[in-house]
């Protein structure tokens, strides 16, 4: 429930009518007097990603479950074919959002606990970072059996391959579990820490 405080306060912050950043060039240290509505941009932008990278998630999840139930596998190809895409949207948009946090949002995090003198944030980024790295593994899994099954022409032992429709697809759904849990956990170490550095920030500044 603290994360979803505070992403309510940010939101409220927003609506207030708080300036965006439009300079990509400011630098958001402590000391820098446009750092305020700067930051705001850097935590609506991760609540946005986050909620279109979930609705994903969702979606993907979906499809996973109906593809998994196929009764045959020349029904089960092409909602296969239709994953491997979407799966493959949805990596592309991770890994670019990843970059992102690795170099703009974490970095912000790092500095301003590091001037107050207080212990680093960097051990709790690095669980969450080995939950994206297991999620990336499923997703790797699902990609690499639905490709077989997807050269595969001649089926002689239908039964077996259904089972290995349905294993890849189960692959694919954990992925989505994980990444989507990852997303959760790391909006509930993130939103407080940036409610108490815009708090900070409007005591500096009034």
């Amino acid at each position: 429930m603290k994360g979803v405080r505070g992403m309510k306060g940010l939101k409220r912050r927003r609506e207030e009518g708080m300036p965006a950043a439009t300079n990509k060039a400011v630098i958001l240290e402590p000391e820098n007097s446009a750092r305020s509505s700067a930051f705001m941009e850097l935590a609506m932008r991760l609540a946005r990603e986050h909620e279109q990278l979930k609705h994903q998630c969702d979606a993907l999840r979906e499809l996973s479950s109906r593809t998994a139930a196929s009764t045959s596998l020349a029904g089960a190809i092409p909602m296969l074919t239709e994953l491997r895409g979407h799966t493959s949207t949805l990596l592309r948009q991770l890994e670019r959002h990843s970059r992102w946090e690795d170099k703009e949002l974490f970095p912000y995090f790092s500095r301003y606990y590091k001037l107050k003198m207080e212990p680093t944030i960097m051990p709790s980024l690095w669980v969450l970072e080995k939950d994206h790295e297991l999620a990336l593994q499923f997703f790797a899994s699902f990609l690499q059996a639905s490709n077989s099954l997807m050269g595969l022409m001649v089926v002689e032992e239908l039964g077996a391959s259904l089972s290995e429709v349905k294993h890849s697809c189960d692959d694919l759904t954990q992925g989505c579990l994980i990444l989507t849990s990852h997303f959760q956990m790391e909006e509930e170490l993130i939103y407080p820490m940036a409610e108490e550095i815009l708090t900070d920030m409007d005591y500096l500044f009034s």
